[in-house]
């Protein structure tokens, strides 16, 4: 793995806003992670999941057009249980009882991939070295996709805006039986190696695929039969692909975020405060629109999400007037797209540059 430095000689922004969030919250006598709308949400979209998959398998409407708005909902559920549930919890969020976060973290599990491998890349590499090259997983998609202007480029970038959303779509595919068994049997998530994996998480991992294939794969199959099941499969996985994908991608790989090299020396001694550097490369979108705040479970708040990952997605709202505050005091930018539209153009727009030989060699 690369090695990273932050600067440590400008401090004022990030010690005042940890002040002030710890202060709301002790203010308002609130726990920084769930509550109970946060649990009956869990319950409502597993809820939903689970009766939208007995009525494709077991119940099996009869019409085309309701198979294919059902397929619609559940792979969009499958990716809300990802933001709202998954996400809290593998950060430890979703409650103050560490056995509860670890419980419902597994719900990465039960969509197929590794919640172990993904909490040191997300929790660890993407949140504490957010966009630098070389480090930073979720921004390393060769050969096909260029999201940084210090990647390598190759002419095939020339046409990913077109192709990309084709593979947002099948990228949990992608995840499930690539993803997961490259970093299992490589022990490496990118550039980093794992920490030594214990008795269970090798036992977890081979018991999360044979899940997968006994639920979402095999019954399916002896239900419904190869032909429909297949259709059925591929369509709610690219449907899920590519909500996760997007929503995900608008946070960082957007016009304004700046992005940092380690790929080739190794060594980044980065200029900036590791809160400042977080505010640079991070956007929110859309924060006042409280559908998708609830659908994306606060991943419309990344800005605040990156400063505070162990804070739950119900109090963003709130952390972010504070947030604002404390950067426009100090000269600290706070970047937001206003609308779901506008960060979608600026994330197309992004990889539409990035695709561009002319940025390739600036």
């Amino acid at each position: 793995m690369p090695q990273i430095s932050f600067a440590t000689n400008n401090r004022q922004f990030h010690v005042e806003v940890n002040d002030r969030v710890k202060q709301y919250f002790k203010d308002n006598h609130l726990s920084q992670r769930g509550n109970g709308k946060l649990f009956f949400k869990a319950f409502f979209m597993f809820a939903v999941v689970f009766t939208l998959y007995y009525t494709l398998v077991v119940a099996q409407p009869e019409s085309v057009a309701i198979n294919f708005l059902l397929l619609t909902i559940f792979g969009t559920f499958l990716a809300f249980i990802g933001f709202n549930i998954m996400h809290d919890s593998c950060h430890g969020a979703f409650s103050d009882n560490s056995k509860v976060n670890d419980f419902f973290g597994y719900s990465l599990n039960f969509l197929g991939a590794e919640s172990y491998f993904w909490r040191l890349k997300h929790n660890v590499l993407h949140h504490t070295y957010t966009n630098v090259d070389g480090v930073d997983d979720d921004i390393f998609k060769p050969p096909f996709l260029r999201m940084s202007p210090n990647q390598p480029y190759n002419s095939l970038h020339k046409y990913q805006r077109n192709y990309m959303l084709f593979l947002y779509g099948i990228s949990t595919l992608f995840w499930v039986f690539y993803m997961d068994f490259n970093k299992y049997f490589t022990n490496k998530v990118y550039t980093t190696d794992l920490p030594k994996r214990t008795f269970k998480t090798h036992v977890t991992f081979w018991v999360t695929k044979l899940f997968y294939v006994c639920f979402y794969i095999a019954f399916p199959i002896y239900m419904l039969g190869f032909g429909k099941f297949i259709v059925g499969y591929l369509f709610y996985n690219f449907v899920m692909g590519i909500v996760l994908s997007v929503v995900f991608q608008l946070a960082h790989v957007v016009e304004g975020a700046i992005f940092a090299d380690a790929l080739d020396s190794g060594v980044l001694a980065i200029d900036e405060d590791w809160a400042i550097f977080q505010m640079k490369t991070t956007f929110d979108f859309c924060p006042d629109n409280k559908f998708i705040t609830w659908a994306v479970g606060g991943l419309n708040f990344q800005v605040e999400h990156h400063l505070f990952p162990k804070v739950s997605h119900v109090h963003y709202p709130q952390i972010r007037k504070i947030v604002k505050e404390v950067a426009a005091k100090h000269g600290v930018p706070h970047n937001e797209f206003n609308s779901f539209g506008e960060a979608v153009r600026s994330h197309f727009n992004m990889m539409h540059q990035l695709g561009q030989a002319e940025l390739a060699l600036a």
